[in-house]
């Protein structure tokens, strides 16, 4: 005589009552723990999350051979990103601001000579479009055909290099150099 299958398999009604059960008990475990949160609407209508781009860095200074900065940058730019990538196998670190204009830019700093630099921020082509005085600095443009692949500007400040890529008005990309060109180093 063959054994008959377990209750909770007989029919799909048991099935979607353990399912119910599960999904309640995963909702209550998940809300006690605080850890997520829900805002409806746009997401832009969210914060913008900031993180210590300061003490970031300055770790970061001491882990590499070239000059690390942080730019005093005025009220309402927020750091919301820092992370390091490397440029042909160097650490380097990568920090992005959101601007007062809703625009968002990311600084890439490196040692690495400028072909190197440009070759190892994405697999996307570009070619020089223009360079700008900017702080008494060469600001070089680089940009591609492609209207999906964004402008890098690429400017040696003499110990490093720094390359600023996003989604901003140029005169916020050149506020941003102005400030790096202004910045002090940090300690090592």
């Amino acid at each position: 005589m063959a054994k008959e299958k377990p209750r909770i398999f007989q029919d799909s009604r048991d099935i979607s009552i353990n399912v119910v059960v599960i999904v309640v008990l995963m909702l209550l475990a998940v809300g006690f723990t605080g850890m997520c949160s829900f805002n409806p609407g746009r997401p832009e209508n969210g914060p913008v999350q900031e993180v210590d781009g300061q003490t970031f860095l300055s770790m970061e200074s001491r882990a590499v051979d070239f000059a690390v900065r942080y730019p005093d940058v005025p009220e309402g730019w927020v750091n919301n990103s820092a992370r390091r990538t490397t440029l042909n196998g160097t650490p380097a670190p990568v920090m992005g601001w959101v601007t007062p204009h809703e625009g968002f830019l990311q600084v890439t700093q490196t040692g690495v000579d400028e072909d190197t630099a440009l070759k190892g921020i994405d697999a996307s082509p570009r070619s020089l479009a223009r360079t700008e005085d900017v702080a008494g600095h060469e600001a070089k443009v680089y940009s591609s055909d492609d209207r999906d692949v964004r402008d890098v500007w690429f400017v040696d400040l003499g110990d490093e290099r720094i390359l600023i890529t996003g989604a901003a008005e140029a005169t916020e990309f050149r506020e941003l150099i102005e400030m790096f060109a202004a910045a002090q180093p940090l300690a090592k």
